[in-house]
This record gives C-alpha cells, sequence and structure tokens, in this order.
C-alpha cells in the first residue's frame, strides 16, 4: 500500500498551512488557494472576459444616459464599465450578494479608471445593502463632524467626492455610528488605472484598511480607521460611480476579487 498523502495535500486548509510553514510570508499567498477560504465572484477574481457580464452580479442605474454595468468590447484583457450618464446625480452601482462579514477579515480590491475627476463621486469598499437600494453609501462625505453622513448603517468605503474636496478619504459606519475618517496623501489621476482596496479587520478589532496601488501593483498609500464596522453584519462588496452634475462620467473595472475566511477561528 502506498503512503497516504501528507496532511497539507490531503486537506489544503490554513491551519496546515502553518504547521507546515510556520509564519514564513509565502503562507499568506498560497492562503489565498486555501479551501477554508471563500473567494468570489470567481476563484481568483473576475477580468471579465467574454460577451455578458456574469449573473452573480446586481447592478443598477440611474439618470440619463446611465447604464448598469456591462462587458466593454474589446478591451485588452477584459472589462466592465459603469456608467453614470450625463444627468446630475446620475448613477451606477456594482454588487453580488450580502455573504460577507467582516469577523471572517474579507477583502475587496478591483483595479479601475476613472473617465473624469472633475464634479464626480465614486466608493469601493464594503456595505450592508445590496445594489438598487442606496444611492451610494456614503449621503454627505462632509458632515457637521466633518466624518460623513450615510444611507447605510455598517459599511466601510474609499470614497471621493468633489461635493465635499478632492481627497481620498477612508470612512466607516459601525451600526449608525460614524468612525473617524482617514483623507489620503495621494492625487488621483484621471484615465490611470489603480488597485483600490478595502481590508476588515474582524475578530474583536472593528478597524479596517484601505489602501492604493499604482497600476503595477507597487503600493502608493494605506490608511486605518478605528471602530469601523460591526463585526458580525451580512455586507456585500460594492462599487458606485455618480456624476455631480451634468457632465458625463464612468468607471472602467478591469479586475477585482473579494474574499474572506470561511470561519472566525482559524
Amino acid at each position: 500500500m502506498t503512503a497516504p498523502l501528507p496532511l497539507l495535500e490531503r486537506y489544503y486548509t490554513s491551519r496546515n498551512l502553518r504547521r507546515r510553514l510556520g509564519h514564513r510570508h509565502e503562507g499568506d499567498f498560497l492562503e489565498l488557494g486555501a479551501m477554508n477560504i471563500s473567494d468570489g465572484p470567481l476563484p481568483g477574481g473576475d477580468d471579465f472576459q467574454g460577451d455578458t457580464l456574469n449573473g452573480t452580479y446586481q447592478s443598477t442605474a440611474s439618470g440619463n444616459a446611465s447604464a448598469a454595468a456591462a462587458i466593454s468590447a474589446g478591451v485588452v484583457n477584459g472589462a466592465i464599465l459603469l456608467d453614470a450618464g450625463d444627468a446630475n446625480a446620475g448613477r451606477s452601482d456594482l454588487s453580488w450578494g450580502l455573504h460577507y462579514q467582516a469577523q471572517l477579515k474579507p477583502v475587496y480590491i478591483a483595479r479601475f479608471s476613472m473617465s473624469s475627476l472633475t464634479t464626480r463621486k465614486f466608493e469601493i469598499g464594503f456595505t450592508d445593502v445590496i445594489s438598487g437600494t442606496d444611492a451610494g453609501a456614503v449621503n454627505v462625505k462632509a458632515s457637521a463632524s466633518g466624518n460623513g453622513s450615510w444611507r447605510a448603517d455598517d459599511a466601510v468605503v474609499l470614497c471621493y467626492d468633489t461635493d465635499d474636496d478632492t481627497n481620498l478619504t477612508l470612512m466607516g459606519v459601525k451600526n449608525t455610528s460614524v468612525a473617524t475618517s482617514a483623507d489620503f496623501d495621494i492625487t488621483l489621476s484621471a484615465a490611470t488605472y489603480y488597485y483600490f482596496g478595502v481590508a476588515l479587520f474582524g475578530g474583536e478589532d472593528d478597524d479596517a484598511l484601505g489602501f492604493v496601488l499604482d497600476a503595477n501593483g507597487a503600493l502608493i498609500e494605506e490608511q486605518i480607521i478605528e471602530a469601523a464596522i460591526t463585526i458580525d453584519d451580512l455586507l456585500t462588496p460594492w462599487l458606485f460611480v455618480q456624476n455631480r452634475d451634468g457632465t458625463a462620467g464612468s468607471m472602467t473595472v478591469d479586475w477585482h476579487r473579494a474574499y474572506q475566511r470561511r470561519t472566525s477561528t482559524l
């Protein structure tokens, strides 16, 4: 009789990776393929190749000439377009279901570019309602507290909104209690791809991390906020673009990925 497969090969889990590798950095990378990691919307992320957007997604648009997310034909590597149209407050968004919790340490990353950054708003992160429910997780980016007012009850997003300023800001709300936000120093450029990401720390820690990488994946900047979100509320990954006047605006998404642990006790 041949010897059985080693434990890691039989049961490819985070726990067995740690037994084999200890705290070596390779384990962090290899854990992404472990069977106790939930990965969506497609394993390894979605490059948006093909003729039709995957039916997993929910997308809603509002305003003249706006359009829900759709595959952009003939784009190298694949992409989708969220088109806010040409009306003031016109908008388009994308989500794919309330399947995530902060206690499971979810991460959402999207590589996208904005057609224009003047008179524009965009959000990326996690929120507690799916597409078609809220016209943005953040209602007013600046408020009396300076940390925003919200439509969502639980959410963490990177928010850019020229109705307020030209800062990219990491913002959070925990069961309607607004977290202290954090501005980035980066000056974003239109028609330029960046990787934008939000990571929720989970466990007893309700903090959140936001980060921006350049088009090639080099880290530009990151920020952390505290008391950011309820750890056991159901969340969805979230993308959103909105016009702040009657000038047309859109978001081109080249790739994105969300993943989290299957349990909070790894």
